[in-house]
């Protein structure tokens, strides 16, 4: 398994993976399935080559992938958020969203970002699992953070300080 940056080029591979992702999980990102897929694949192939998004390649297949991004204004250029974040599921516990998060890790603090942030599902425990194993720690809560599918979910925000 290797990480490395995506850019316009692994558009075809991260939209196939995004979508599977929404149609898998749909109360666990903040798009829903329609709207990706309303998505042109010039918008994705711009946003890609903005260098933001992260993925995990066994061979030429993508089996995860992750934001990460930089906050634009220098009083907070010490901080960087993540999301959305994905292994698919028959590689789950493989390792591949420990590659992805070193490499995450790694991009952060080679621009400088000390503190990383995300926002969780607060009935995903296994997601929260994983991130406390990582260094993140709970510093609040987001009642009623999105409705997707008529579905009311709260979040939980976590930080990790790389410091």
């Amino acid at each position: 398994m290797k990480a490395r940056t995506l850019g316009a080029d692994d558009q075809p591979v991260w939209r196939a993976l995004r979508l599977e992702a929404l149609e898998l999980f749909p109360n666990a990102f903040l798009t829903t399935l329609d709207e990706a897929r309303a998505r042109s694949p010039d918008s994705e192939r711009e946003m890609l080559d903005k260098g933001h998004m992260l993925g995990v390649f066994d061979g030429a297949d993508l089996i995860a992938s992750g934001g990460c991004r930089s906050m634009p204004m220098v009083a907070c250029a010490h901080r960087a958020e993540i999301g959305p974040f994905y292994v698919t599921p028959a590689r789950q516990g493989s390792g591949a969203g420990d590659v992805l998060m070193a490499a995450m890790r790694a991009q952060a603090q080679q621009d400088g970002v000390w503190q990383l942030e995300l926002f969780v599902a607060d009935d995903n425990p296994r997601a929260q699992a994983f991130y406390t194993r990582h260094g993140f720690v709970e510093r609040g809560r987001l009642p009623n953070a999105a409705l997707v599918g008529g579905v009311m979910t709260s979040d939980i925000f976590m930080v990790a300080d790389l410091r």
